[in-house]
């Protein structure tokens, strides 16, 4: 008798466990994966900066708002006592190299795909990371990316975001492209 309550517990409990799992926005999306990569990248980088904990909350709060297109998705007090810092850290990520530029477009089109991004929104969101060094747009825009079915509004978007030649030529060189 209590072996079985005891079994019948254990499952309300682990179905609880998997609801609240699939409703988190943690668990939600399988492009969860590229952003916690990168965040688990842009923290050591940014470890010898500052404490490992003040670390891992401003790497936190720069990988939502690189990956969550400048929207927040849920909220957690630490990340957001640092958001306006991460938002003002974006012109010098470059440096740090966490990601190649292709990849990390790459990543975002899926991403914007899989959690239905306005196409506005994710242009915008793209022009910022574009003035920070971190995105291709323009011709150089990754190949690849139209190849994501679903991408289609979002590569047009990343293609048609206006970029002149001398401005292709510095992100080159920044990112050592060349």
């Amino acid at each position: 008798m209590t072996e079985g309550l005891l079994i019948g517990s254990l499952l309300v409990l682990g179905g609880l466990v998997v609801r609240y799992m699939q409703k988190h926005p943690f668990y939600r999306y399988k492009t969860q994966k590229y952003k916690e990569r990168y965040q688990s990248k842009l923290h050591d980088a940014l470890e010898h900066r500052s404490d490992s904990t003040g670390a891992y909350w401003f790497s936190r709060a720069i990988a939502d708002f690189i990956f969550d297109f400048g929207q927040r998705t849920y909220h957690d007090y630490h990340v957001e006592q640092y958001e306006k810092r991460a938002e003002s850290e974006i012109p010098h990520l470059y440096h740090l190299r966490i990601e190649e530029p292709g990849t990390l477009c790459q990543h975002l089109v899926e991403r914007a795909v899989e959690m239905k991004v306005p196409a506005t929104v994710f242009g915008m969101h793209m022009r910022v990371l574009w003035r920070g060094y971190l995105v291709p747009v323009g011709r150089i825009t990754p190949k690849s990316v139209e190849s994501i079915p679903g991408s289609a509004a979002y590569y047009s978007e990343l293609v048609n975001l206006p970029a002149s030649k001398e401005d292709m030529q510095r992100f080159m060189e920044k990112t050592e492209q060349a």
